[in-house]
């Protein structure tokens, strides 16, 4: 599988005269050849390529790397190995990788790599990542699947006087005792008026009371593959308003996910959905995107927001994720997984939707 991605790139970069190409993005690194350490570079050329990393991970990368990549042992500088590895090919003008490359990265690059010209090389990675492969989407299944059983159990143990940092903490132990490394990013549980901040940051010893409301953004890391849901839910009661927000969000996100298919616009996606909570009075208080995409990272291309400009395709995974949020009053967001099918999509978190009062 590593070998036919590694094939795609370089095919596509062989065809607009992008060779050779570095990749220093790690998540890139693993994406084409199962690479999970901290210390890699990647040189794509046509016939020959090569995986540079230090002596830490030597037996690892042999190991696991496919037989197209050659490693070659970092012994003194990064640019010292490329140079080397340039000295191979015979070539003196390399192509970078855009997006992930720091202004300090490429300077020191271009300080010791004198003689070679570095030119911008596009993000041709991540564009191969917008559509996810069979194995992708079963491993993103099985995290959303995990996210839904952690939503159930919640459900069972939240109570007024546990703290936002107590369901927190549950959320991380359900995760790793359900074969998940980690949680995607740091559990948004936030109670009554903290739920009008898109990502407020989970308070340690803010209890929950009698009619908060309570918003829980989660996700989990399976198989190196990230989940992402948010659910709102009410303790105790609901105010009349929340009440009739509560609706506006849930509707506005099925229209959303009734429109996703193919060759559908992100930005007309997003435009659903903001459509509908501006008609109903709400339009200012949705402030964030629709939503975006999942995979080897929690937020990846494509972003589904009011000016995106990218089709929707087959095999695509994105979120989508509503929300109204009052100031120092309360917030509601309703977010699922989406994978985009031939004639549609199929919603990958399936906790329940409907008003819940606990």
């Amino acid at each position: 599988m590593k070998s036919k991605r590694l094939k795609r790139l370089t095919d596509t970069l062989s065809g607009e005269g992008r060779l050779p190409y570095c990749i220093s993005s790690l998540i890139n690194i693993q994406y084409l050849t199962g690479f999970q350490g901290t210390a890699a570079c990647l040189i794509v050329n046509e016939g020959e390529s090569f995986f540079i990393s230090d002596s830490r991970y030597e037996e690892y990368a042999r190991s696991i790397l496919p037989r197209s990549l050659e490693f070659v042992l970092q012994t003194s500088t990064l640019a010292h190995s490329i140079r080397e590895v340039m000295k191979r090919l015979d070539s003196r003008r390399l192509f970078l990788e855009e997006h992930s490359l720091t202004l300090s990265s490429y300077l020191l690059l271009k300080k010791e790599l004198r003689g070679i010209t570095l030119k911008p090389g596009g993000d041709a990675v991540n564009h191969l990542r917008l559509t996810k492969d069979d194995n992708e989407i079963a491993a993103l299944k099985k995290a959303a699947a995990i996210t839904d059983r952690c939503v159930s159990h919640l459900l069972s143990m939240i109570r007024p006087g546990i703290t936002e940092w107590d369901v927190a903490v549950e959320i991380e132990y359900f995760y790793r005792t359900n074969g998940c490394r980690k949680t995607s990013f740091d559990s948004i549980v936030a109670s009554g008026s903290n739920s009008s901040m898109p990502h407020y940051t989970t308070s340690p010893t803010k209890r929950i009371q009698r009619g908060d409301i309570l918003l829980i953004d989660m996700g989990c890391v399976y198989d190196s593959y990230n989940s992402d849901l948010t659910r709102t839910i009410f303790v105790n009661s609901i105010e009349p308003e929340f009440k009739r927000i509560y609706e506006i969000v849930r509707q506005a996100q099925e229209k959303a996910i009734d429109r996703a298919r193919p060759g559908v616009l992100t930005g007309t996606l997003d435009g659903m959905a903001r459509d509908h909570i501006t008609q109903a009075g709400y339009g200012d208080a949705f402030g964030h995107s629709l939503g975006h995409g999942v995979g080897l990272e929690v937020h990846e291309l494509p972003a589904v927001r009011s000016a995106g400009d990218v089709r929707l395709r087959k095999n695509m995974v994105i979120t989508i994720e509503p929300g109204i949020y009052l100031p120092e009053r309360g917030g509601v967001r309703i977010e699922d997984m989406v994978l985009i099918t031939p004639h549609g999509c199929e919603v990958l978190t399936r906790s329940s939707k409907k008003m819940t009062v606990v």
